[in-house]
């Protein structure tokens, strides 16, 4: 090992100099090839997942902007309250609308806790029967039953909540 540090003190100075950066250099690129270009990686690699999740904030932004505001929402609630049909209302619009259908009537006891309906019907007269209830001044029914029959559907509904058994 001396002779060879005796021989580096013995060069000239220039070509010492210029073995020193190309040694310099060479560890330069060694450490930028273990070390930093795996860091470098890793940094591209989070600034793609945040340019990622940036697209996603602005289109969640853009989904936001598009729904109402709380104020408008609020306005159109009390709206809808104020239209909603006294409770007398819905039983004389229930009665109407079983005047035209007494031929399919079966049972009907508006009297009673349950408020029962049963009818006889076929399937497109069921449909439109729910047609009708889902008027805004018709009782909808919470509950109800369809039984199959050879001739017909048997439907019964509960006008009241909690009532069906």
């Amino acid at each position: 090992m001396n002779e060879w540090w005796d021989r580096w003190w013995q060069m000239a100075a220039r070509p010492r100099y210029v073995l020193l950066a190309a040694l310099s250099s060479g560890l330069l690129l060694i450490s930028w090839a273990f070390w930093l270009r795996p860091q470098q990686q890793a940094l591209i690699a989070e600034q793609q997942k945040l340019l990622q999740l940036n697209r996603i904030l602005q289109q969640r932004q853009q989904q936001w902007g598009q729904n109402p505001d709380i104020a408008q929402l609020q306005g159109q609630l009390e709206s809808m309250q104020i239209a909603r049909p006294a409770p007398g209302a819905s039983g004389r619009a229930v009665e109407a609308m079983l005047a035209t259908r007494r031929y399919q009537l079966e049972e009907w006891q508006p009297d009673s806790p349950s408020r029962t309906l049963t009818l006889h019907l076929q399937w497109p007269a069921f449909q439109s029967l729910f047609a009708e209830l889902a008027d805004a001044s018709l009782a909808f029914p919470v509950h109800f039953q369809l039984l199959a029959q050879p001739q017909h559907l048997v439907a019964q509904l509960w006008l009241e909540p909690d009532d069906a058994p």
